[in-house]
């Protein structure tokens, strides 16, 4: 009869440890400070993932903290890659992620032929580690040239294994074994099977799932040995020895059924409890960082050990037994259930518009706002064949090794059955993704840095003297302002986050107070460096050399010659009168070479129009001259600035606009009683000799942040053929929010199509994960 060992576990179960700065290097503070640093995972929510020449691959990013699981704001830096079949990369662009979201597309160009390709996305933090955990997604491109690459018509292959549960069998000690068997392509099939001993008598009959695994229960005796004879697709007869069993040591099966609790049923011979008596165990049950821990003795050959759910960490637990001098023993993953929320999203169809069909969603289970990304696709489509659905990526691969075929069908729409499964999945994965050499080896130094934006430095070499600071004039993402140099006129500015063709401009101000150009030199730093993905990652994946799709693009597919068009822009011969969005009665003034004659200063101008201004020192007050007294509020470049020194000796020879609203109806509350002053800096010529670029340097980075575009439907030119119904995109919704108060409504081009699948991922403000799919009938 088993001895269940309860009290003592959990009461030593129940506390953390998470300090590393004693002496003693223990096991928990060697795990603890091997995860110290936060380690931060990525997936991309593609639009699909088989493509024609001509579309663009879609994507949403999501950035998470493995270890409190979360949405993570640390970096902004995302890399994200084109590799080819062979893992060379052909494309690399930088994203900017807010609030841990990035969005982007690449277009499936000319550099693309028929075949499979990679899209990976990384960041600098993740180079600290050993473990990899980058996100890659194999996507086919299919074009109307044949692929390039062969077909493998060897003969048909069966990789099958045994896995005993915790990594080894005992003699007379019952166990599980796990089993799985790969094809060729590294798929799963279905298997059954009968186990003989040297006698030719029956010790066990196992019969696997869809996907090639399975468990059987099984006591090797001591002096047998143990031979499988499995039967694949009723078909396919082979044999397979089974791992022979070591003389002494311990075993662990684990239940896993209820809701409530698990359950650990350890094992071992005599020979192992007369060789090793008082012998003491330790057991932790870890993640990311975090970990709990019991020790325990065998008094009998069994032992079992129940723990609650709600005491361990939601999602992957992976148990470690070890022994007194730190070695482990037994290893086994297992999924925690336990505060997992399931998200229930509700998409309803409200109405259609001309071309469009508009909907309503929401999610009536998290009772949190949450941010979504959504694919639509035909019903009947093929197209899309993720590796990895959010929770399976965010759950499951950071603690796995190598590839599971069909991750994402476990976490959809999870029941019995599919936690049953899972548990055999994880049984027959073994150890978990990080090795004990490691974590008792050196720790991660986080040398590589959580990338904001890119660093720029300069010097400025001319004038050789005298200038102590520079004119950084207004970027799509940054004001314009002054930037200080030091003694040597050298600067530095960090987290600069600047575009793809977008050209960043200085100017130094001479003592009349003009702008002038600078001779000096720019440098920018961001990570840029070209990588591959690995081999070893390639061959894992099953399929990695497959065909493109079995079928011929029509020639009439897309429109001849279509292509996205630019926004087309009016020019009128009369010049423009420029309207302020937001303010009700604002007096415009644009300066040409009259405004400037007049006004020496910006600070003459405002004064001017009927503000005190005071200069003293470098410094700027202004004031109204009715009573009450009050100070305006002013923007520069479209930033608000609460120090006006900026405007000191300020030439209007480098003003361009100048907004003045007294009353600052319009701004709301903000504008009080002082009104508003936009000041706008000169981006054109005063004079109209030049292009203006006498008056600042200008440079482009190398390698920059790419805007994202806004999402354009592939002009197909028939909705109703087979082609567009399996590999056609209809819309892609990158960011929305579901609001708990209320649906949010989306719109999509209407193709006609009778029944349309959503795709949707996403992440709550407090971190669940949602992965629904939903099939809609529109007509």
């Amino acid at each position: 009869m088993k001895n269940y060992y309860v009290f003592l576990l959990v009461a030593v179960i129940s506390s953390t440890f998470s300090v590393y700065g004693q002496q003693e290097k223990t096991i928990e503070n060697e795990y603890a400070a091997y995860f110290t640093l936060p380690r931060e995972g990525l997936y991309l929510h593609l639009n699909k993932t088989s493509y024609f020449a001509g579309e663009e691959i879609w994507f949403k990013g999501y950035a998470y903290d493995q270890k409190n699981q979360l949405i993570s704001k640390a970096t902004t830096n995302i890399n994200v890659g084109i590799y080819d079949a062979e893992g060379n990369q052909i494309k690399k662009a930088l994203f900017k992620a807010k609030d841990g979201y990035a969005k982007g597309n690449f277009a499936v160009d000319s550099t693309f032929t028929a075949g499979t390709y990679y899209i990976k996305a990384g960041t600098n933090w993740m180079k600290n580690f050993k473990e990899d955990n980058a996100f890659i997604q194999k996507i086919e491109i299919i074009t109307q040239e044949k692929s390039n690459q062969k077909d493998d018509t060897n003969k048909e292959h069966f990789d099958f294994q045994f896995l005993p549960e915790g990594g080894y069998m005992v003699t007379d000690a019952i166990c599980n074994v796990g089993f799985k068997i790969l094809n060729k392509e590294g798929k799963g099939v279905k298997v059954s099977g009968i186990v003989y001993d040297q006698n030719n008598e029956e010790a066990a009959a196992f019969e696997s799932n869809g996907l090639g695994m399975g468990k059987f229960q099984f006591h090797p005796k001591r002096g047998k040995t143990y031979t499988a004879k499995i039967k694949i697709d009723n078909e396919t007869e082979i044999t397979k020895a089974l791992p022979t069993p070591k003389a002494e040591g311990i075993t662990l099966m684990l239940q896993n059924y209820a809701k409530d609790k698990i359950v650990i049923d350890f094992s071992t011979n005599q020979e192992t409890l007369d060789r090793n008596q008082n012998k003491k165990y330790k057991v932790l049950i870890h993640q990311n960082g975090k970990l709990k821990m019991a020790a325990f003795q065998f008094n009998g050959t069994e032992k079992a050990v129940s723990l609650q759910k709600s005491q361990l960490f939601k999602g992957i637990n992976t148990i470690t037994v070890f022994d007194e001098n730190k070695n482990p023993l037994l290893e086994r993953l297992f999924f925690n259930e336990y505060g997992v929320k399931k998200a229930n999203i509700n998409v309803t169809k409200i109405n259609t518009e001309q071309d469009s069909i508009l909907f309503a969603i929401n999610e009536l289970n998290l009772n949190k706002n949450a941010n979504i990304s959504i694919s639509v696709l035909p019903e009947t489509t093929k197209s899309y064949n993720p590796q990895h659905n959010i929770l399976s990526n965010f759950y499951l691969k950071p603690h796995v090794k190598g590839y599971v075929e069909n991750a994402p069908y476990y976490f959809y729409n999870m029941d019995n059955r599919k936690r049953y499964e899972l548990d055999i999945l994880l049984l027959t994965q073994g150890w978990s993704r990080y090795d004990w050499k490691d974590i008792f080896g050196e720790k991660p130094n986080g040398l590589n840095r959580f990338e904001n934006g890119m660093t720029v430095s300069g010097r400025v070499n001319r004038p050789k003297s005298g200038v102590d600071r520079v004119f950084l004039h207004a970027t799509k993402n940054h004001p314009a302002g002054f930037v200080d140099l030091n003694e040597k006129q050298e600067f530095t500015i960090d987290n600069f986050f600047l575009e793809e063709g977008e050209e960043i401009r200085f100017s130094y101000m001479n003592n009349k107070g003009l702008f002038k150009k600078p001779g000096m030199y720019v440098r920018f730093k961001v990570t840029n460096a070209k990588d591959r993905i690995s081999t070893t990652i390639i061959d894992d994946m099953p399929d990695s050399k497959a065909r493109t799709a079995d079928f011929t693009v029509p020639d009439n597919f897309f429109y001849e010659d279509s292509e996205q068009l630019d926004a087309v822009v009016v020019v009128k011969n009369t010049k423009e009168v420029y309207k302020d969005p937001i303010l009700v009665n604002a007096k415009v003034t644009d300066f040409g070479e009259q405004e400037y004659n007049r006004f020496i200063n910006i600070t003459d101008f405002i004064q001017y129009n009927g503000y005190q201004v005071s200069e003293q020192l470098g410094k700027v007050v202004i004031s109204t001259r009715r009573q009450p007294i009050a100070t305006p509020v002013i923007y520069f470049d479209n930033a608000r600035i609460s120090d006006f020194s900026i405007l000191y000796n300020l030439s209007t020879f480098n003003i361009e606009r100048v907004v003045i609203d007294k009353s600052g109806v319009g701004e709301g509350v903000n504008a009080g009683f002082g009104g508003v002053i936009k000041i706008y800096t000169r981006k054109t010529p005063l004079y109209k000799r030049g292009d203006g670029s006498e008056l600042y340097t200008g440079t482009k980075a190398s390698f920059a942040f790419t805007a994202p575009k806004k999402y354009y439907s592939p002009n197909y030119t028939s909705y109703q053929n087979t082609v567009f119904r399996k590999y056609g995109a209809i819309s892609w919704i990158p960011e929305l929010t579901l609001d708990k108060a209320a649906p949010a409504n989306f719109k999509i081009f209407d193709t006609k199509t009778k029944s349309i699948t959503l795709f949707i991922e996403g992440i709550s403000e407090n971190g669940d994960l949602i992965s629904e799919k939903k099939t809609i009938q529109v007509r």
